[in-house]
């Protein structure tokens, strides 16, 4: 640092022409910007230089003399250099001395020169942007002449909106540049920047991370793809609001003009790809005559995103080729570059994105060099973006607190997204499009409870208003016509599997089913087989419960994604089995789940599967079954009763284990157990159907008994419950049965009249349901 200073100032002391050489993005602009206003600011001599996009990026030698033949006798390179060793020494030969400042990768030669690189010149922080670099030799040379440090902070402005538009990772120092970066700028002291705004319609207090990023560096960007970078320099130069506005407006049709010709070239491209050989090869690399080589970055970056691949997009015009390339998560881009070196004429670049020169006769020969390198780095896979989900809410938490606490973990960007958030089982509804068709406006309801949406680049999701979804997206805070209110941001819809489509929970073989229906047949007590008020549960358990609160369907997602085992307790596993969506539907809140449910009618080997799903997978099951089996759930680190359980044994059973309880039960779903209840113990329906199918067939027996005790698919009867019927109905003498398993018959001997209540077993169900309602009205105790 402290030589390029020397070199510097001792240049302005001499009245030596200093020229800016810089970049035609926004971070060049930036750099050059802050240099030119510095050093002229002191007194000195100085113009810039930015060389044309058709010209390559960096330095070139035919630039160097140009630059030389006007009189420059200093060159200071902004956000370029580092691997122009040739040019450096040709500016030598001719007399200019050469200071570089940069931050891409630097290469094994390094220009003889002072150089301030974060790597080579040893910065613990290697992130920095083109302009925080210069930024940074700015800050040193004001303290060298004695100037008044606070006269730093007004550079940061362009400090920010660089390090968001060169895509740098917003960690670490790079955090603290960009956020007081957009403090300076909401203060609109820069003609330029206040102009920039006014023309992309970006309120100066309100303008965020996000703005630089979307709104202003895009139109920066727009003038060296389409034409000159110098407008950019121009603007943030600019001391009256008059020329800032002409310049502003020339930058906004220039946007437009690069959205128009970038659509073209994306669509040539694509087109190119498909082309290929093999389209789907480890690397894209397409080419085509007169592509404008302003676009081919950005269209390079949406095929890499599209397809999974790094690719490189060359525009070849005049026998010349130069391409630009974008990688895909996991690549080392330049180092794959490096290796298809000795193809190459130029080439530059870091990690993420590159750029290159190269012989139109030697593109077929670098397609292949390069998909071998990527091979060698991250195999064939597609390595497409992963949406990453950091938290699982309900309709009541999307309101205004959790929106500005949100603001808080601001500047969003590379390496430090925003919070995205899954709102699972939700409505799209009231959907309405904005900006000329492109956008949409819409409303998102979960859980009786409605939020205000939007989504850019989309007006439609392909679900209708009643269809259930996934919803990813993310919650601001949007300040509109004075008003402030949370806004969901929608980043994707993932419609949920339908109730239909869940796979039916299986009942018993014939074998097993008979056997089953045999013991509980040769039961005479009063008590049905399967729901005694078993007491082996009475010792209680050590469960803690988290409590209530929040959408069950929200809940039971968080617990399915923790990884943790889970155990979910029904009044009817059937209906709710439905209800979830099956294995599918809980799943998909973890691809590597494994999601199991049981029911009374559910057959010995199915029972045997809850031990491997209690090691991090999913259940569900009834709370009657805990009544013969307590320690069902106990091996689980969690239990969700989604619905109430219905006794103290059942009660007692959920509590047994170590980890937590968590009651979601609401008004609704304790009105289902209600129903669940009354719909278990009320046989006189099904006895009705029974007796009536019994008495058209005169007489019954094997797999069509078996069919019909066990009843209809939706609503099946386990063995035992089956017992029970049969049970009853010979109780009151109204038929008769003989045989044992599947040579067992079952025929009416009686049409008359007669009194359910005659029977014990039905007086004990009755009983039985008479007890479970009233428990269910009792106020629940929290475990603790």
């Amino acid at each position: 640092m402290d030589e390029a200073v020397g070199v510097i100032l001792a240049a302005v002391d001499a009245g030596e022409k200093i020229t800016i050489y810089g970049d035609f993005d926004v971070d060049g602009v930036a750099s050059t910007s802050i240099m030119v206003e510095l050093l002229r600011g002191l007194g000195a001599e100085c113009d810039w230089f930015i060389p044309d996009r058709i010209d390559g990026y960096g330095l070139n030698d035919d630039a160097i003399r140009a630059i030389g033949a006007r009189g420059t006798r200093l060159v200071i390179t902004v956000d370029c250099g580092v691997g122009s060793v040739g040019p450096v020494a040709l500016a030598r030969e001719l007399g200019m001395k050469v200071v570089v400042t940069d931050h891409h990768q630097p290469g094994a030669d390094l220009p003889d020169c002072p150089i301030l690189h974060p790597e080579v010149s040893g910065y613990p922080f290697k992130e920095l942007c083109g302009a925080a670099v210069a930024w940074k030799l700015a800050c040193a040379i004001r303290r060298a002449r004695g100037l008044n440090p606070s006269l730093d902070e007004k550079d940061l402005d362009l400090v920010g909106l660089a390090t968001v538009a060169d895509v740098m990772p917003l960690v670490g120092e790079n955090r603290r540049l960009v956020r007081e970066g957009v403090a300076v700028g909401r203060r609109a002291e820069r003609i330029g920047l206040r102009a920039l705004m006014k023309e992309s319609r970006v309120e100066p207090a309100r303008l965020t991370a996000e703005d630089f990023g979307f709104r202003l560096g895009p139109r920066i960007n727009a003038a060296g793809r389409m034409y000159r970078a110098d407008a950019g320099v121009e603007l943030f130069l600019a001391d009256s609001d008059e020329r800032a506005d002409e310049i502003g407006v020339e930058l906004g049709r220039a946007n437009l003009d690069r959205r128009k010709v970038e659509r073209e070239v994306g669509t040539a491209a694509e087109a190119a790809r498909r082309e290929l050989d093999d389209p789907d090869a480890a690397a894209l690399v397409v080419a085509g005559e007169d592509w404008h080589p302003g676009v081919i970055g950005i269209v390079a970056g949406r095929l890499a995103r599209e397809h999974g691949r790094p690719a490189v997009v060359i525009a070849i015009g005049d026998g010349v080729a130069r391409g630009s390339a974008r990688s895909v998560p996991g690549l080392d881009l330049h180092l794959a570059i490096s290796e298809c070196s000795d193809l190459l004429e130029t080439f530059g670049g870091h990690k993420a994105a590159a750029g290159i020169g190269i012989l139109p006769g030697r593109i077929d020969e670098f397609r292949r060099t390069l998909g071998k390198a990527v091979v060698e780095q991250i195999g064939t896979e597609l390595q497409m973006p992963k949406l990453r989900i950091d938290a699982i809410v309900g309709g009541d938490d999307l309101g205004l607190p959790l929106a500005e606490e949100f603001e808080l973990l601001a500047p969003f960007g590379q390496a430090n997204r925003s919070v995205t958030l899954l709102v699972p089982g939700a409505r799209i509804c009231d959907v309405r499009e904005i900006g000329e068709g492109k956008h949409a406006r819409f409303t998102l309801n979960s859980g009786g409870r409605k939020a205000a949406g939007i989504c850019f680049g989309r007006t439609s999701f392909g679900v209708g208003e009643d269809d259930p979804v996934d919803v990813a997206a993310e919650l601001s805070v949007n300040h509109w016509n004075g008003s402030v209110e949370p806004q969901v941001k929608l980043d994707e819809v993932f419609p949920v599997v339908q109730k239909e489509g869940s796979e039916p929970l299986p009942g018993c073989e014939a074998l097993e089913w008979w056997d089953r229906f045999e013991v509980a047949l040769a039961d005479a007590g009063s008590q049905p087989v399967g729901d005694s008020a078993n007491s082996a549960a009475s010792e209680g358990g050590s469960r803690s419960s988290t409590g209530t609160g929040g959408l069950p369907g929200v809940r039971i997602a968080e617990l399915v994604s923790s990884g943790e085992s889970l155990a979910i307790g029904t009044a009817d596993s059937i209906r709710r089995w439905r209800d979830l969506g099956g294995a599918a539907g809980l799943g998909r809140f973890r691809e590597d789940a494994a999601v199991g449910a049981i029911w009374s009618g559910s057959p010995a080997s199915r029972l045997e599967v809850v031990g491997g799903l209690s090691d991090g997978g999913v259940l569900v099951f009834e709370f009657s079954q805990l009544e013969s089996r307590p320690d069902l759930v106990s091996g689980f680190d969690n239990v969700a009763t989604l619905d109430s359980p219905c006794s103290p044994g059942q009660d007692q059973g959920l509590g047994l284990g170590d980890g937590l309880i968590h009651p979601l039960a609401g008004s609704s779903e304790l009105e289902f157990t209600r129903r669940s209840v009354a719909h278990r113990f009320d046989h006189t329906g099904r006895l009705r159907q029974l007796f009536k199918n019994l008495k058209d067939a005169d007489q019954l027996r094997g797999e069509l008994l078996r069919n019909v005790l066990v009843g209809p698919p939706e609503d099946p009867l386990s063995p035992e419950g089956a017992a029970t019927q049969v049970r009853i109905l010979g109780e009151v003498g109204l038929i008769r049965t003989d045989g044992r398993g599947d040579a067992r018959s079952l025929g009416v001997v009686s049409s008359g009249k007669v009194n359910l209540d005659d029977s014990p077993t039905f007086a004990g169900q009755a009983e039985r349901q008479k007890e479970q309602l009233e428990f269910l009205r009792q106020p629940k105790k929290s475990m603790n």
